[in-house]
């Protein structure tokens, strides 16, 4: 990740700025029940299907099979893995036949640091395989900062990580949130947009580290 990162695409800015407005509405009306991950997945397909251009299509559920060939790792594939979305551009004007150009898991930031590193490992892999096609982990927090991607200020953390048993590494690429006021920080609706490297030289990781949960 030396180089000059392209800009993030205006409608995955969009969709998920209105996810953390979307959650907070869905508290107000809902106090004290959280958001289950699937709930978060299909609002936010909803509002990727109304941003994204006429040019492309919306697939939820996606086969890692479908994108990887078939001597991958097993164990990122196990239980017949599925990535949560993926938007392709079509193919003549139709949606058979699109080409796959991005690749977005969910995570829920409650999620357990195993979980989350197995979805980076599962999009690492797609990205060693594919260059061309992004791949974004987003990561949801109801009311809460996730830490390992927000720091205390409520922005992107700035250092790029290891994605572990790879060569590949992520960073976070934009922070969206929704509070109810400026100092609420930690209480706030946070999604994080969080993209994987393609395979990086040795003397590149040398230079990163995985990620570690700060000792209290």
């Amino acid at each position: 990740m030396t180089k000059r990162l392209a800009p993030t695409p205006k409608w995955i800015n969009q969709s998920l700025q209105g996810i953390t407005y979307w959650i907070g509405h869905r508290r107000a009306l809902y106090s004290g029940y959280a958001l289950g991950e699937s709930a978060l997945v299909a609002e936010l397909c909803n509002m990727i299907y109304t941003h994204i251009s006429s040019d492309h299509v919306l697939r939820c559920e996606v086969q890692y099979t479908e994108l990887l060939p078939g001597d991958s790792d097993v164990t990122i594939l196990a239980s017949k893995a599925r990535v949560d979305i993926v938007v392709a551009r079509k193919k003549d004007g139709k949606r058979e036949g699109a080409t796959p150009e991005f690749v977005i898991e969910v995570k829920r930031a409650s999620a357990s640091k195993a979980q989350i590193d197995n979805d980076l490992r599962r999009l690492a892999a797609v990205k060693k395989h594919h260059p061309n096609i992004t791949a974004y982990l987003i990561v949801i927090a109801e009311a809460e900062r996730p830490k390992r991607f927000v720091d205390e200020k409520g922005v992107a953390c700035s250092q790029v990580y290891q994605i572990p048993e790879t060569s590949q590494l992520y960073r976070v690429r934009r922070v969206f949130k929704a509070t109810h006021s400026f100092t609420s920080r930690d209480r706030a609706q946070y999604a994080c947009l969080v993209e994987i490297s393609p395979a990086q030289p040795r003397a590149r990781m040398r230079r990163a580290e995985p990620w570690k949960a700060k000792s209290s």
